[in-house]
């Protein structure tokens, strides 16, 4: 049992360092066996997580040899949440007579795929024996038919897309459809690719569901391993991470969700809508949202254009606004006079400070950001191309390489010595592989690849070479290399919203705020008809988001998280004539993002 003059000494460090902010202390000091916490960007998520551990462990509440499992739906976020944990921790909580055990013992973080790769490598020979080996398997692509069959392992063109549809059914969230096709899928992972060395991308989950449902003891023993479960991002988990989570829980689990709903923007990879909603009455949860926005603590604006925006998406047609936010926002007469005034822009902030990091966030590439982008060039700003689209063949070719080089790599006793040595042979060999490739999504991807090598070295040092090994396959197999674009040397990022989630810069820019570009046509602005929007003047204002509800939190979560990319200021821009995709110039109008009530502007 703790002494209580110890307790009291932790609870007291704790308080000081979360500057008494109640509700993340509430949070932390929470004896909630159910707990909800709905935490917006910049608001101390991360932060009261790590506290939330250490005041469990300095409280001695799991007894030896059990953990606290940590998962998150981004590979990235999950080393982050490591990293900080391995070196913010101890320190919180290391008092005169009071020697805390090493955090790793107590803690397992990582991903849901890094997660179920874990236990497979531990107890897949149960479904088949080359699972022992799933670190140097090779990762395929599930959702293209002509690459399935082209793989020449006995799938006929029936099979492959018997495969590619439960790829599809899982992004699309068609439970039933899952369920009626789980066996067959099962059995053809097992007989065509695992036989052959070969493990889809969403085999590795769902045959760790497989292996949990299928072995009781097993499934127990972690229910008993874990008692508690921390999820980071739930606002994100698909359906498969939800059935794993489910056989992980036990009536005596300890469980406690973070996220945030208005970061919801992976609805188009079979993120569960609402899930956090739904949770709170399934499993009675208590929900603890917290309330101070400590990214904007020293702007004003700002702070009330993340409340107002959150307002909105609470009570979409009536939310109650208590004053306007006065964003900066220029519209200029043509797509060439606003990309000028976005070059002007950025030179304006990189005079003021040269080393200042600057992101330009788009909704998606089009002609208006062509122009952009030569204007970049023909003013010789320097820029990192990021506009990588999570479907893009060549970024997703990319990753394929990256992780079956690795499974090469891993092969000789050289792959097991991670160092800046073994890892420069394995970049110059993928550099290699796209020596004949010079397209600008391919040498962006070879400098994100250097710099996340260089990152396992140098900043993930205090990790197993398990754990290394782990990072890399997860980092390749979920395709997000682009999650380390912040750590590019180079001041001005030109990426995509989506590309950039996670993500943060001093200032973001937010050009093309304009109707059919954001958003677009397939989004929302397809579907609205005048019933639904009036125009004043310029502007495009939605009347009665109500009757195109779900197309528009989808928008208006899209817009927040490009907002809340920006640590100091967000700039708005748009221009009254936008460039289709024929190339042909026409008449617009500002988004219907900026005319939601609470925002203000000039025109």
């Amino acid at each position: 049992m703790l002494d209580e003059t110890v307790r009291q000494q932790i609870e007291n460090r704790i308080k000081v360092l979360h500057c008494g902010d109640e509700k993340q202390l509430e949070v932390i000091f929470s004896d909630a066996q159910r707990l909800l916490v709905e935490a917006p960007a910049g608001y101390g998520k991360t932060k009261t997580m790590i506290s939330k551990i250490a005041y469990m462990l300095a409280c001695n509440e799991l007894p030896n040899p059990k953990k606290i499992l940590a998962l998150t739906f981004s590979v990235n976020a999950a080393y982050k949440i490591k990293k900080d944990v391995a070196e913010q921790l101890p320190s919180m909580i290391s008092l005169k007579n009071f020697y805390p055990v090493k955090v790793n013992e107590k803690v397992y973080i990582s991903n849901y795929h890094g997660f179920s790769r874990h236990i497979l490598k531990l107890y897949g020979y149960l479904i088949h024996e080359n699972l022992r080996n799933i670190d140097i398997l090779r990762s395929v692509d599930d959702s293209d038919v002509k690459t399935l069959y082209e793989l020449n392992i006995g799938l006929d063109v029936t099979e492959a897309e018997e495969i590619s549809n439960f790829n599809l059914a899982v992004k699309n969230i068609d439970a039933e459809y899952i369920k009626a096709n789980w066996n067959k899928y099962v059995e053809k992972i097992k007989t065509k690719f695992l036989s052959n060395s070969l493990v889809p991308y969403n085999a590795i989950l769902i045959l760790a569901i497989e292996l949990l449902s299928s072995y009781e003891s097993i499934k127990s023993f972690y229910q008993n391993y874990f008692p508690v479960i921390i999820i980071d991002e739930f606002q994100d988990t698909n359906i498969l991470s939800w059935k794993l989570l489910t056989l992980l829980i036990s009536d005596n689990s300890k469980i406690i969700f973070m996220g945030d709903s208005l970061q919801r923007i992976y609805g188009f990879i079979g993120a569960i809508p609402n899930l956090m909603a739904r949770v709170e009455k399934m499993l009675d949860m208590k929900r603890i949202e917290l309330a101070k926005n400590y990214r904007f603590k020293d702007n004003p604006e700002m702070l009330l254009l993340d409340r107002n925006i959150r307002l909105n998406a609470e009570n979409i047609m009536n939310p109650p606004i208590v004053g306007n936010a006065k964003i900066p926002f220029v519209i200029k007469d043509s797509q060439e006079d606003e990309v000028n005034w976005i070059c002007s822009k950025i030179k304006e902030l990189l005079s003021a400070d040269a080393n200042i990091k600057i992101a330009v966030l788009v909704k998606q590439r089009s002609k208006n950001v062509d122009m952009l982008i030569s204007e970049l060039q023909n003013q010789g700003i320097d820029y990192f191309f990021g506009l990588f689209k999570d479907d893009d063949p060549e970024y997703l070719y990319f990753h394929r390489v990256c992780s079956h080089e690795l499974s090469e790599y891993l092969k000789n006793d050289i792959g097991r010595r991670i160092s800046k040595i073994t890892l420069s042979k394995l970049y110059i060999k993928i550099k290699e592989h796209f020596k004949d490739k010079k397209t600008a999504t391919i040498e962006s991807l070879l400098v994100l690849l250097k710099v996340f090598l260089d990152k396992i070295v140098d900043e993930y040092s205090f990790l197993s070479i398990e754990d290394k090994i782990t990072f890399m396959r997860d980092t390749f197999e979920n395709n997000v290399l682009k999650q380390h674009m912040e750590n590019i040397s180079k001041n001005v990022i030109l990426s995509t919203i989506h590309g950039a989630k996670g993500l943060e810069w001093a200032y973001v820019i937010m050009p093309d705020m304009e109707q059919y570009v954001f958003p677009n046509y397939y989004s929302l602005c397809g579907m609205c008809s005048f019933d639904i929007r009036t125009m004043q003047g310029i502007k495009c204002i939605l009347t009665n988001p109500k009757k195109v509800e779900e197309k528009f939190l989808e928008e208006l979560s899209v817009f927040y998280v490009g907002v809340t990319r920006a640590r100091k200021q967000v700039f708005f821009s748009s221009s009254k004539e936008r460039i289709d995709y024929q190339g042909n110039s026409k008449r617009t109008y500002i988004s219907c993002m900026l005319n939601r009530p609470g925002i203000e502007y000039s025109v």
